[in-house]
């Protein structure tokens, strides 16, 4: 035990310098960077700091011999934790897990030591990331904790971000937007780090907690802005003055899909739900479409109206009123950021065909790329998401309405989309 002190004895040192006054804007940085030096060379350290915890249930200490150990030991790794941050975009790097005595032991180090009001900030949020996939609405809580203390905590991190607050209780989903499930079939299942893609995004708390429904499997967003969806989903937005439109693909990875779409339908009637870039629109002019679309955002409503000369009303999917049915209905990653999920595929379904055919891509949180890639898969971690399904629970859902899915794809367009062909059950 000796050996393991003097390996860690300058880490340990540090606790007292982790005293910051409000007045020193960069004093805190100077410090984490100090201990996170440190850190790095003690390739052992995590190793070592934990023997360390297990010898004291070995020794026949006393009680306060024991308390008095637990003391230093916390010590040593709420400065640890804090600094871990800065390893945040280190690939393949693991984050050092604590039991949760040794948890509770660190969070009590910062919220009740003689810190500055950053220093606390930045040690429970450290604490906060430990918990995102053990207890994920506590590291919610914990993160939004960390925010109150310092709402300018993620200048530290390097995001131009400030915390305004609690959210509006209208933001809060408490029920499944799929099947409307509430209680305890709502279970919290992970907490993104959002905030590290907040830059310039004030209307986004801090932290994405997805729930998830046990009655029909799918996930939702717990804590979403939804009266400013409009503007969040109109990311794509460009210079309105302009009308040249940039394409995000290449657009021959549209053709086989329309060449599907002419495979199973003679029609020529097509509606666009969220025109994104453009690019579906203008491939369906090409393959001799007669198009209509429907765009949430404004700005993308004009710009892309103008630049291809179509109709594109501006308006939610579930305010719009079709006088006809339509042969292909497209809606290209979109059912992810709609806010009711159910009522739009109930209106979709009233405006497509008899022998129409509706296009749905969306992520699939059961794709190869998620079943590798855990919680580091992309769309775990994407702002704008409100909900995520999977085949099976998209299929399971569809049959309830009488829709059936005819053909499958993986989307060559996004990491973990699926893309789904689906027609009137018969």
């Amino acid at each position: 035990m000796t050996q393991i002190l003097n390996t860690i004895k300058d880490i340990g040192e540090l606790r007292n310098s982790l005293y910051i006054p409000e007045r020193d804007e960069s004093r805190i940085r100077q410090v984490c960077e100090s201990v996170y030096e440190i850190a790095k060379d003690k390739d052992s350290y995590l190793e070592k700091s934990t023997d360390m915890l297990n010898a004291l249930s070995e020794n026949n200490l006393s009680e306060e011999g024991k308390q008095k150990w637990l003391d230093y030991v916390c010590s040593i790794f709420a400065p640890y934790l804090a600094v871990k941050l800065y390893e945040r975009g280190e690939q393949g790097e693991v984050q050092p897990q604590l039991s949760c005595e040794g948890l509770e032991m660190v969070l009590d180090f910062f919220l009740n030591g003689d810190f500055g009001a950053k220093v606390i900030s930045v040690g429970v949020y450290a604490c906060a990331q430990q918990l995102a996939e053990e207890d994920p609405m506590r590291c919610y809580e914990l993160t939004e904790n960390a925010f109150t203390i310092y709402p300018d905590l993620a200048d530290i991190l390097g995001v131009a971000y400030y915390y305004e607050g609690k959210t509006a209780e209208e933001n809060i989903t408490k029920e499944c937007p799929f099947c409307g499930s509430k209680g305890e079939n709502i279970i919290p299942h992970y907490c993104s780090p959002q905030v590290l893609k907040l830059d310039n995004k004030p209307v986004f708390p801090p932290a994405k907690l997805w729930m998830k429904c046990g009655h029909c499997g799918n996930y939702f967003t717990y804590n979403f802005p939804k009266e400013n969806v409009g503007t969040i989903n109109g990311h794509y937005t460009k210079d309105g003055s302009s009308i040249i439109l940039n394409n995000k693909f290449s657009l021959d990875v549209y053709n086989q899909i329309f060449q599907r779409f002419k495979s199973m339908t003679s029609g020529n009637e097509y509606l666009e739900i969220g025109v994104g870039t453009g690019e579906m629109l203008a491939v369906a002019l090409e393959f001799g479409y007669h198009v209509e679309a429907v765009e949430i955002c404004q700005e993308d409503c004009e710009r892309i109206s103008a630049a291809l000369d179509v109709d594109i009303r501006w308006c939610d999917i579930t305010d719009y009123e079709a006088k006809k049915q339509y042969d292909v209905i497209v809606m290209g990653d979109v059912f992810e950021h709609v806010i009711h999920p159910v009522e739009v595929l109930e209106k979709v379904k009233h405006m497509l065909a008899d022998d129409g055919v509706l296009w749905i891509s969306t992520p699939n949180y059961n794709c190869a790329y998620a079943r590798m890639e855990g919680f580091e898969h992309c769309m775990w971690h994407e702002l704008n998401h409100y909900t995520y399904v999977s085949y099976e629970t998209l299929k399971e859902l569809l049959e309830k309405m009488q829709l059936e899915i005819v053909h499958y794809d993986m989307s060559t367009r996004y990491r973990g989309s699926m893309e789904v062909f689906i027609r009137h059950a018969k």
